[in-house]
């Protein structure tokens, strides 16, 4: 969803690629839409560095959410942006013995596990305290992102409405119902695929 790695330039990763915050619940909600959403696992990847980053993650759709970047910062990444040249001046990702020295595999992988294991402590922390016992529960309703200035807080559930199960494709989905599709199904269909990807926050 973000516009590349950790090694990306910083014009790339802020500003190319569709923000996963945005893309992951549009994802969820065209699979919902489309009925197949309990045959899809959604993982999701693209900054995520903290407790808080998992719990806005889940709440929005996502199975499993995959780090990279904050874990090559627990093994003493600084994004010297030299990870193709063998020159990491870290030794992360350099073959040079003299710069490998830096990458003590007993201390960084130490620093890795606790960087995992409190990023965890602290999104447990975070559901707990949201009174949720389990976080299959999460839910859009229960993640606010600030509009219009920064002064208007909004649920992303507002931001962009859930559709029903199979809504996009037609479906019925009463008991015993089947599947159907008209071209005035697919039209609405697409009309609210359009409003779906133009309802931005401001």
């Amino acid at each position: 969803a973000e516009g590349g790695t950790g090694a990306a330039p910083p014009e790339f990763s802020n500003h190319v690629g569709f923000p996963l915050t945005d893309a992951l619940y549009i994802v969820h909600n065209t699979l919902v839409g489309a009925g197949v959403r309990e045959k899809m696992k959604i993982i999701c990847a693209g900054k995520v560095l903290s407790g808080f980053s998992l719990v806005r993650n889940f709440a929005l759709g996502a199975d499993v959410c995959n780090g990279a970047r904050a874990f090559m910062f627990s093994l003493g990444c600084i994004q010297a942006l030299k990870c193709d040249t063998g020159h990491c001046p870290t030794g992360v990702t350099s073959q040079d013995d003299a710069l490998m020295d830096g990458l003590d595999p007993t201390l960084k992988s130490n620093r890795a596990y606790n960087f995992q294991r409190k990023t965890l402590e602290h999104a447990f922390h975070l559901i707990g305290a949201m009174g949720i016992n389990n976080p299959v529960d999460l839910n859009p309703s229960q993640v606010m992102r600030r509009t219009s200035g920064g002064t208007h807080p909004r649920s992303y559930e507002e931001m962009y409405p859930p559709l029903k199960r199979g809504e996009l494709i037609g479906m019925d989905t009463s008991a015993g119902g089947k599947h159907y599709l008209s071209l005035g199904q697919v039209q609405t269909a697409w009309l609210k695929g359009q409003r779906l990807l133009k309802s931005q926050p401001n």
